[in-house]
């Protein structure tokens, strides 16, 4: 049984996969795992797509902290105060360290967007932005393809032995908990080091 309407799916272009891996990041990667599983997709088009749109989009936000725009944000009362405890909370999470950052950027829920344009702003050499960033994004998208694909597999193993599609959701929503809670207690754990710190 395919989990999701096959021709929907085999009719998203590469343009789709790109756009929305920028906007969804490693969630959407583990997304294509899980349909890949579930024979709704092939296998080299969706993964290179999508992380052609997780690299653009790291890109994009990296630039816009090297911008005179974001300069002149920072210029402002609101604004340079928000960069001052940013940069702070990010600096003592990584160490002031460029691999630890773009970790924890492909790592936390919510983290790229702010990491990339913090290491923009820091003006990090793109060059060397560019090769680390792309060796932690190779390294990220195997872990979470691998982690969706496998996602996929059980929930497609359930569905056939129990012939219930209750069942194999219960399943899926289990693990996505689990993932949920363990991103929230990591979150919950920077927190309470930094505020120690302070």
């Amino acid at each position: 049984m395919a989990l999701l309407d096959y021709e929907l799916m085999s009719s998203f272009s590469p343009l789709w996969y790109a756009l929305l891996g920028g906007f969804f990041g490693d969630s959407f990667m583990i997304f294509v795992g899980f349909l890949y599983a579930q024979g709704e997709i092939s296998f080299f088009e969706p993964i290179i797509f999508t992380f052609i749109g997780l690299i653009i989009a790291d890109c994009l936000f990296y630039f816009i902290g090297t911008s005179k725009y974001f300069e002149e944000i920072k210029n402002t009362k609101i604004g340079g105060k928000i960069l001052r405890k940013t940069n702070s909370t990010i600096n003592f999470l990584t160490g002031n360290n460029l691999i630890v950052a773009l970790f924890y950027c492909k790592f936390i829920t919510g983290a790229k967007f702010i990491i990339n344009i913090y290491l923009g702003e820091k003006g990090v050499p793109f060059g060397k932005y560019f090769n680390l960033n792309l060796l932690m994004a190779l390294f990220w998208t195997v872990v979470s393809w691998g982690a969706g694909y496998l996602s996929g597999k059980g929930f497609k193993w359930i569905l056939d032995y129990f012939e219930s599609l209750t069942i194999a959701s219960f399943f899926i929503i289990i693990v996505v908990g689990i993932a949920f809670n363990y991103s929230k207690k990591l979150k919950k754990h920077f927190d309470s080091k930094y505020s120690k710190k302070r």
